[in-house]
């Protein structure tokens, strides 16, 4: 099964909602496309206003059989950090099962969209960041920045952390979330561009202009996303 590992340079910067319109687009291309929210907190995953709620919404008819569980496995209701929302619940993440709730999607889809609670070394357990998950996931990196000022130095920064644990990076999204666009947000491709020629040619950045989250599921042209995302049986 091939996937993806959706991570942020922050928390807030749209992740759920780039996943959301990502996963569209891809099975607007025919392609089965699974979504996992390995760990998440804040809400009921069976509040309209949840991850895992907001990550099914994206499947369209293809997400009608597929259970909340299947999608967010651990769920816990404090806005804060996984561990200690779980332990405000008297309950501790169990971290075989943020592996096994991947594998679980192997014989549903042909790409895995799996998306990490926060930025790249936020603690999902209390011996786990979201890097140590997406080692044992395997997967390549998507990096999610909200276009602002400021986003370049946490872009680069969460590159270099991820290059020195050996992980894949496919991707930069400049995630526009907000309406306003100012000066910085329309340079900021430009200038990232400059420096990723140097320290990692290889990724490629992508732009994603502002949607409400009203308007999914998309229509063919409302994002900037590659057309041609090769998709294997590994």
């Amino acid at each position: 099964m091939n996937g993806r590992f959706i991570t942020g340079t922050d928390t807030e910067v749209g992740k759920t909602h780039f996943v959301g319109q990502y996963a569209t687009r891809m099975i607007q291309q025919g392609i089965r496309v699974g979504v996992y929210k390995p760990v998440a907190s804040g809400f009921p995953r069976e509040d309209h206003r949840s991850d895992a709620w907001q990550l099914k919404r994206s499947l369209g008819k293809l997400g009608a059989n597929v259970p909340l569980e299947q999608i967010n496995p651990q769920c816990f209701l404090a806005p804060l950090a996984p561990p200690i929302a779980a332990r405000c619940q008297q309950a501790i993440i169990d971290e075989e099962l943020l592996v096994r709730g991947a594998q679980a999607w192997r014989s549903d889809c042909d790409l895995l969209l799996v998306e990490g609670a926060g930025g790249l070394l936020s603690p999902i357990t209390w011996t786990m960041t979201n890097a140590d998950l997406a080692i044992r996931l395997g997967y390549p990196l998507i990096v999610v920045a909200e276009n602002r000022l400021g986003c370049i130095h946490q872009i680069l920064s969460t590159l270099r952390a991820a290059q020195s644990m050996g992980l894949a990076i496919e991707s930069v999204v400049l995630n526009q979330i907000r309406q306003r666009v100012d000066s910085a947000q329309v340079h900021n491709r430009e200038l990232l561009d400059a420096f990723l020629r140097h320290l990692s040619p290889e990724v490629e950045i992508w732009e994603e202009p502002y949607l409400p989250p009203e308007a999914l599921p998309l229509s063919e042209n409302t994002c900037f996303l590659p057309l041609d995302l090769k998709v294997d049986d590994s």
